[in-house]
């Protein structure tokens, strides 16, 4: 599939790429427009005599708009089967009250909240079996929290790539 932009609603666009490599195996790359959400703690109701357990609004959004971002990406294409090098990287937007007006503000390190752990497992969560067959195949992960550049956009930023197996030496 040739890299392009794929439209998900009026506001947020998802730029879309999958690169395939026959000596490492398959690589699916994908940014998403908007601030990154991270996976919110799971919500409990009372139904009759059970409890109901589900995600919070805000996490169901997010995963919502990932899994369309990642069916647009794998079209007919299987999912991934082998072991898995996930990397991630989240640009989280700058709070206005560090903005500045005439020494902008660069990247830094993210050091505040949402935490990095969340924020990956809404991904995985949401990319599962459309992406990979299950989460228990990802078996590396190198992933990154930034604070986005005074006037620059939050995003998302996912690659998914099959890695070797392991030998008896490594």
């Amino acid at each position: 599939m040739p890299e392009g932009m794929v439209w998900y609603n009026t506001v947020d666009s998802i730029k879309i790429a999958m690169k395939v490599s026959m000596s490492m195996g398959r690589k699916i790359e994908f940014d998403i427009a908007g601030e990154p959400v991270a996976q919110g703690r799971p919500r409990f109701s009372k139904v009759g005599r059970y409890v109901k357990t589900y995600d919070p609004a805000k996490s169901r959004e997010a995963k919502r708009h990932i899994r369309y971002a990642a069916k647009q990406i794998m079209g007919d294409e299987l999912p991934l089967s082998g072991p898995i090098h996930m990397r991630a990287a989240f640009g989280i937007m700058m709070p206005k009250s560090m903005a500045r007006k005439r020494s902008p503000r660069e990247r830094e390190w993210r050091v505040k909240k949402p935490d990095l752990d969340n924020l990956l497992k809404l991904v995985k969560d949401a990319c599962s079996t459309i992406v990979y067959l299950d989460d228990n195949l990802v078996v590396q992960v190198t992933a990154r929290k930034i604070q986005c550049a005074q006037g620059e956009a939050p995003f998302t930023r996912v690659c998914f790539e099959e890695i070797e197996e392991l030998n008896a030496s490594s």
